[in-house]
């Protein structure tokens, strides 16, 4: 995962919670790692909490394999475990991103967190602590901001139902589930299937 390189806000200050434990920052809302009371408690580290899991991990694996393999890296940029920050108080951890390299040009390659839209967003689960909304909730605000800021595609792999959300465009009404035994489109043109490639594996769920 990755760690944030922004200015502390002052609602950060008040709740006394280091702005290194927050993931996404949307409408200047912080969310925060799961675990990260576990860290404030000292029971365990920053590095205990951010690693994902080895499902996470596999698929993520997985996906970026088929990208690199697929759609190449000679007119785009495909990162795992960044960062994009369009705003102050807007910025999101990202397990998978995929980035036109006209947009993303090689003078914006820095130390920062890219500033400019993805074409592709690919999150695998919900790496946030969830105190004020559920987890459709906030796969739905995520993905309304990132669309809203620019990214053409955003898709969701949810283990615990073996779905797949597949979002474009900011009207909910359009967004796409489909079952993670299905093949699905990552962009342009490229298929997956989450579970038949868990399957011939041999990872059972």
């Amino acid at each position: 995962m990755v760690k944030a390189d922004y200015e502390g806000n002052q609602s950060q200050k008040k709740d006394n919670i280091p702005s290194y434990l927050i993931r996404d920052m949307i409408d200047g809302k912080p969310f925060y790692y799961k675990g990260y009371k576990d860290v404030l408690n000292k029971t365990k580290t920053i590095h205990d909490i951010m690693p994902c899991s080895t499902l996470q991990a596999t698929i993520i694996m997985y996906l970026n394999f088929l990208l690199i393999q697929k759609l190449g890296v000679s007119k785009h940029r495909i990162f795992t475990s960044s960062g994009s920050q369009f705003a102050k108080n807007v910025y999101y951890g990202l397990d998978l991103a995929v980035y036109d390299k006209k947009v993303l040009t090689s003078k914006k390659i820095n130390k920062h967190f890219a500033n400019v839209p993805p074409e592709l967003v690919v999150e695998v689960d919900i790496s946030v602590e969830l105190e004020d909304l559920n987890e459709i909730e906030f796969i739905n605000k995520k993905t309304k901001s990132l669309l809203a800021y620019g990214a053409k595609r955003v898709i969701w792999v949810t283990s615990a139902s073996q779905k797949v959300l597949i979002a474009e465009g900011n009207n909910d009404e359009d967004w796409i589930f489909r079952d993670w035994n299905k093949d699905f489109e990552l962009t342009h043109g490229i298929t997956a299937n989450i579970g038949q490639y868990l399957s011939k594996k041999g990872i059972s769920l």
